[in-house]
């Protein structure tokens, strides 16, 4: 009985050893065939959900609440890339510019920064607010969503440095730096 539960003990092991009975083998081909299917399974999964378009397109206004007021907000063009911006650029990088609308619709006032409010989301790396001296997309001394009561509009751009290999999947309108509402665009087809 000693030999037999041995011989049973030395089969069990992940050594590779061929000494196997056939309901052990059978058991582990059904373990890694049960596997398979499943890591298939959320590939395919997060290739849909990559595939599938983030948001309304650029140009259609959304309502966002914030503190105190309530928002319409429209990313109303992109550029990319953004030409003739002066924006100092590392090398494998790029500018592209983000147009937004902010139409306050009140009871309250809206006082935020753009480059905390507007951010843009690559396919890879990050993305970061760009200083742009010159051009469409001009950094302004004073951010355009500053002080904006109800009733008033406003209309700015942001510039952003991203990887030059990296697609823009979408843009986003976090208001007050992300502490209330959130509205996602995804970005035009290239």
């Amino acid at each position: 009985m000693i030999a037999s539960v041995c011989a049973g003990l030395a089969a069990c092991g992940s050594s590779g050893s061929s000494k196997s009975t056939a309901g052990q083998s059978t058991a582990t081909k059904t373990s890694t065939q049960a596997t398979t299917p499943v890591k298939a399974k959320k590939s395919k999964q997060r290739k849909a959900r990559a595939a599938r378009p983030i948001g309304p397109r650029v140009g259609t206004s959304e309502q966002i609440q914030a503190q105190g007021t309530k928002l319409s907000i429209t990313v109303t063009k992109v550029l990319d890339p953004l030409k003739g911006s002066g924006a100092a650029l590392l090398p494998g990088t790029r500018v592209v510019g983000v147009f937004v609308r902010i139409a306050n619709r009140g009871p309250g006032g809206y006082d935020s920064s753009s480059t905390g409010d507007i951010s843009v989301i690559p396919s890879s790396g990050v993305a970061s607010p760009a200083y742009a001296p010159q051009g469409r997309c001009k950094t302004p001394l004073q951010d355009f969503d500053n002080a904006i009561g109800p009733g008033e509009s406003r209309e700015g751009c942001v510039a952003f440095t991203l990887n030059t290999a990296a697609k823009l999947v979408a843009e986003r309108f976090s208001a007050d730096g992300g502490g209330a509402g959130k509205g996602t665009w995804r970005s035009p087809a290239k």
